[in-house]
């Protein structure tokens, strides 16, 4: 075998690696894809409904950051950030209403859409199919088609797995907090543009590039998961720092981000982007009709 041939032998192993996890990554967001098309389907959209909505999300959330991990290994940094993106701009495409991610129900139920009770369970299911991820893509890995799949089963199992988070835990939940805001702000801030709003694919696209950057920035620090289900699936029980260490980092750190995010930006918006006089005098007008609509209905039950 001459020199050159010796020099392409690791480019095609690698090559050969990436397309399994190519292949791994579509199969799950098909398949998922599917099963989710099957329930919206089949099923009522009651709470146990929603419920597998979510749990499939979670699922699809976590074996894709598993085998992202395969990707990140195989070509470091830039296709890494290349797959990621068009992983979550998938996710945000095909998901619709249903989601794995706690903080979402959090909002939703602040905003008073989701009852408390409705989006405690929503989240466990979330998080259950989260958790679940290992058992189902540990026997893939298992098969070793990739040789980046080789003995990954038991470096990736709890009590194996090492640790993302690089800092203290104070400053953890900082990075963790603060990417989470900014990637609120920065979908705030797309949504508001005037050249955009009628550009949702569009807007969805540019976010999801700002998240993958904020991930990239806080690789070195805590991992940059900014979403509890997706750590909870990957890193729980990883290292020495315990549950709670876990639960502060990765839970409180994006929950709170994610509560603070619409304030902020309102209250910023309204320092420097205050609404128009003509447009408030509409807003009023248009509540005002509004208003005079709910009494005209109530006054009509009341004489029926």
């Amino acid at each position: 075998m001459d020199a050159d041939t010796m020099e392409e032998l690791p480019h095609v192993h690698s090559s050969w690696c990436l397309l399994i996890s190519t292949l791994i990554l579509a199969l799950t967001a098909i398949t998922t894809s599917a099963l989710r098309s099957v329930v919206r389907y089949s099923l009522p959209p009651t709470l146990p409904s929603h419920c597998l909505l979510d749990l499939l999300c979670g699922l699809e959330l976590c074996v894709c950051g598993f085998e992202l991990g395969v990707i990140l290994d195989i070509y470091d940094v830039p296709l890494y950030s290349f797959f990621l993106w068009t992983v979550l701009v998938w996710q945000a495409i095909s998901w619709g209403d249903a989601t794995a991610n706690p903080y979402s129900h959090l909002l939703r139920w602040q905003a008073g859409t989701q009852p408390a009770v409705q989006a405690i369970v929503r989240m466990a299911a979330g998080a259950a199919g989260a958790l679940s991820s290992y058992m189902v893509l540990a026997p893939l890995w298992k098969f070793e088609l990739s040789h980046f799949h080789e003995g990954r089963a038991d470096r990736s199992a709890t009590g194996f797995c090492g640790d993302d988070l690089q800092v203290s835990v104070i400053s953890g939940t900082l990075v963790e907090l603060v990417g989470t805001l900014l990637c609120f702000l920065s979908g705030f801030l797309l949504s508001d543009l005037p050249q955009l709003k009628t550009k949702p694919l569009l807007v969805t696209c540019l976010d999801n590039a700002v998240g993958v950057a904020l991930v990239i920035a806080a690789f070195d620090l805590t991992g940059g998961y900014f979403n509890p289900a997706l750590a909870l699936g990957i890193k729980l029980g990883c290292g020495r720092g315990g549950h709670l260490q876990h639960m502060a980092v990765y839970w409180l750190g994006p929950c709170v981000g994610a509560v603070m995010a619409a304030p902020l930006y309102n209250g910023v918006k309204a320092v420097f982007a205050p609404e128009k006089a003509r447009d408030k005098k509409i807003k009023k007008l248009a509540q005002k009709v509004e208003q005079q609509k709910k009494e005209e209905v109530v006054e009509d039950k009341k004489t029926k």
